[in-house]
């Protein structure tokens, strides 16, 4: 007789897969498998339809409901969640969108995703205390022969995300509480956003090529001297000491890991 840890597997394993497929688990006799299996696999399927649906609204009216939860029902079997907590399960689903065959006719729609997923996740991040004149301080007080080589960390909240599609024009449109001109020319140009959450509100802004490239490079970890040269490789005209006076001064870049000993 197949082991209690087996036979969990095994009817996790048939929940996630067809309607047909059944468990060699033991019941008591008189017990019919199929109608159980199929009453716990709709339970199941129900919660991650919800779940995904709370945090992708727009994807969801885009394609309408009965699309939506068979993509979600599809995503759900190739990548199952590892966790019980549905809050965080989802980040796969734009990745996802992009080669599921029946999106191929809907280009933006996975970039539609990412944005909704950086929305989500900056409303969950954790809240930190961020002050915008600590590290104005701080940077000043950094002798100018090392500024090249110390490191600054986004806030928490923060995400970036480019596509080669309006997405933002998209998302916006498709608000439930939007009012006026909802056309959109998906040939208007690609986007490059950042996602940021600041007193409480998730706010969207759209980035120049060299200000994204440069925010992207420290985000990855890249020295200032780094990241700098590669905004400058995209936008040769690429301003500095603008870029770092706005985003510290508006919270995205919120610390500063000093440059090493010499």
């Amino acid at each position: 007789m197949p082991s209690l840890r087996e036979q969990q597997q095994r009817f996790a394993e048939a929940i996630l897969s067809t309607a047909d497929a059944l468990p060699s688990i033991a019941l008591a006799n008189g017990v019919d498998l199929a109608e159980r299996i199929a009453i716990y696999r709709s339970n199941v399927f129900s919660n991650y339809r919800n779940s995904l649906g709370a945090s992708y609204p727009v994807v969801c009216r885009l394609v309408g409901r009965p699309f939506f939860d068979t993509a979600v029902d599809a995503f759900v079997r190739e990548c199952p969640s590892p966790a019980g907590d549905l809050n965080v399960y989802g980040g796969d689903f734009g990745d996802f969108l992009a080669s599921y065959p029946y999106a191929q006719d809907l280009p933006y729609l996975a970039g539609v995703a990412h944005l909704e997923w950086a929305i989500d996740e900056a409303h969950r991040a954790r809240d930190h205390e961020r002050n915008p004149r600590d590290v104005l301080s701080a940077l000043g007080a950094i002798d100018p022969d090392l500024l090249p080589s110390i490191r600054l960390s986004l806030d928490r909240s923060c995400h970036l995300l480019a596509s080669a599609f309006p997405v933002l024009r998209i998302w916006r449109v498709n608000q439930t509480d939007y009012a006026g001109d909802a056309h959109v020319d998906l040939g208007e140009g690609a986007d490059r956003l950042l996602v940021r959450r600041d007193a409480g509100v998730v706010g969207i802004e759209r980035l120049d090529p060299g200000t994204f490239t440069w925010l992207r490079s420290l985000a990855s970890g890249s020295v200032l001297e780094e990241a700098f040269q590669a905004a400058q490789q995209v936008a040769p005209a690429f301003d500095l000491g603008a870029a770092l006076s706005a985003h510290v001064g508006l919270g995205t870049l919120a610390r500063i890991e000093p440059p090493p000993v010499r």
